[in-house]
């Protein structure tokens, strides 16, 4: 909660003009409600600038948007080394959440302030001028977003609902907060409620959004929420909640749409260009709209000058978790970064065009579809060979031409530690780290590593992780404080009423 105009009901600062770019990034002046809702077109733009803001706002050029997020849950997991450079050094010494450092306050607000957006649309939508047609699909792009922004909320500001389903999360706001609502918050929900919440608003989505609607190859739409990307996100948010069932439909339905599985060289070509037929979600960036791109600073190692930072290097550890044959596995090498480290930087993100240093950011893809699809399976009864056989197909899609991989005979829980481990293989680097030790109740894998390289007639010295234990010196645990975001302090203070539902979790009495 912010005492600010954003809060204020009937009050929109995120209204974007209609442009050729991606999101606008030009700020207007605030519009009352009669101005900013009074057709369709109008009410369209509200929500482009609340995608606008959920991926271009931000304290500092590490923490930009939605992008800097994934970023960071990546730099806090197992298989991300982080060597000298700028950004994220609290998101791989795991402070950023616990201490409410820059992350998580950019987090709370990237969610908030289009959340407040959406409830807008949601309360006049019906009463615009347009078509029927177009307000259902506004209203239901307004109730995916939300339903989005509850689902992130849900899985960095509690540990998994299993572990305890009861515990405090965040507060639910589905009206535009008013000045009262503004003054004095509301109380916290448990993370079961905010989930509801999420699959709820998730659910109207699909019964609103047309079947035929999709976002395709335009540019400057790739980050509309279109049909076959409201099912990515019922499948994703009903895995993360335990509804194994569901998790389970949900995915087949997508891939029913598609199923398709990149080749070695599309594999290899950067991960940056929407247009690869395996992304279902993403932001096309453009030079009028740049800014999120510039996150490949620190994705991109190997692209000098282009990538002045070099962060996002890999534990050499991480490597040989691939089987050879694994072209995956040519994607981390040993390389010198831009402070002079030598590391084990990826290949796996590039920028597309170095010139402009433009590339587009991957939100969803259906391999991740195929891994839910497996790890649903395998908690169902009568399942567990498709399961086996979802996960062999992925990594046979993924081994170089003329090469197989062994067939998948693991069951029960080894299984299952199978698909966790090739989420970790083949979504490494798109922001799935944290959230997925915090659901699976898992722990950070951290070990030491020292060896040395041979660089034309020099021996090199080379190391991995640099941070092998949490901030208070103790081993590496799971459900740990550590790897929560926590509310605000500036919440805290000026919502008094934010615990009195739930209460504050103990951890933080320690």
């Amino acid at each position: 909660m912010k005492i600010n105009l954003k809060n204020v009901c009937g009050v929109v600062l995120l209204v974007c003009a209609v442009v050729s770019c991606d999101l606008d990034t030009t700020p207007t002046t605030s519009l009352d409600a009669p101005n900013v809702y009074k057709d369709t077109k109008n009410a369209e733009r509200v929500l482009r600038g609340a995608w606008n803001y959920i991926f271009n706002s931000g304290s500092t050029y590490a923490s930009i948007g939605m992008g800097s997020i994934m970023l960071n849950d990546d730099f806090a997991g197992s298989d991300v080394v982080r060597t000298r450079s700028y950004g994220f050094s609290g998101s791989y010494n795991l402070t950023n959440g616990y201490a409410r450092g820059e992350y998580n306050g950019v987090l709370w607000d990237l969610m908030y302030d289009p959340i407040n957006n959406c409830n807008g649309i949601l309360k006049y939508i019906d009463d615009v001028a347009g078509t029927k047609e177009d307000k259902a699909r506004i209203k239901g792009q307004a109730f995916a977003t939300r339903g989005y922004a509850y689902m992130i909320l849900a899985t960095h500001y509690s540990f998994a609902i299993d572990k305890d389903p009861n515990a405090v999360c965040v507060p639910i706001y589905t009206e535009p907060t008013d000045n009262e609502v503004a003054l004095t918050g509301k109380p916290a929900s448990s993370v079961s409620e905010v989930f509801a919440q999420a699959l709820s608003d998730l659910e109207d989505a699909l019964l609103l959004i047309p079947e035929n609607y999709s976002h395709g190859n335009i540019a400057n739409a790739q980050y509309q929420i279109d049909y076959p990307v409201v099912l990515g996100l019922l499948a994703r948010t009903h895995l993360y909640a335990r509804n194994w069932q569901k998790a389970y439909d949900y995915a087949s339905d997508a891939l029913k749409i598609n199923s398709f599985l990149m080749n070695e060289s599309q594999y290899k070509s950067g991960f940056n260009d929407y247009t690869n037929e395996e992304w279902m979600w993403s932001l096309s960036c453009t030079i009028e709209d740049n800014m999120p791109c510039y996150l490949f600073h620190f994705k991109d190692c190997t692209s000098i000058p282009g990538s002045y930072y070099t962060s996002l290097n890999t534990d050499p550890n991480f490597k040989e978790m691939f089987e050879d044959g694994d072209y995956r596995k040519d994607l981390f090498d040993w390389g010198q970064t831009a402070s002079g480290d030598w590391a084990m930087v990826n290949k796996k993100f590039i920028f597309k065009d170095l010139d402009n240093m433009l590339a587009d950011l991957v939100m969803m893809r259906t391999s991740e579809m195929y891994l839910i699809k497996a790890e649903a399976a395998a908690h169902l009864a009568g399942k567990e060979s498709e399961a086996q056989q979802l996960l062999y197909t992925l990594r046979n899609a993924r081994m170089k031409e003329g090469k197989t991989t062994a067939a998948v005979t693991e069951t029960g829980d080894v299984l299952i530690q199978e698909i966790w481990k090739e989420r970790r293989k083949e979504l490494w680097g798109e922001g799935f780290a944290l959230t997925d030790l915090i659901r699976n109740q898992q722990s950070v894998e951290r070990k030491e590593y020292d060896g040395k390289i041979t660089v034309g007639d020099k021996e090199i010295a080379v190391k991995g992780h640099t941070i092998i234990s949490f901030p208070d010196k103790t081993s590496f645990a799971p459900n740990s404080k550590y790897y929560l975001f926590r509310i605000p302090e500036k919440e805290e203070l000026q919502n008094t009423g934010l615990y009195s539902k739930y209460p504050r979790l103990s951890i933080y009495d320690l």
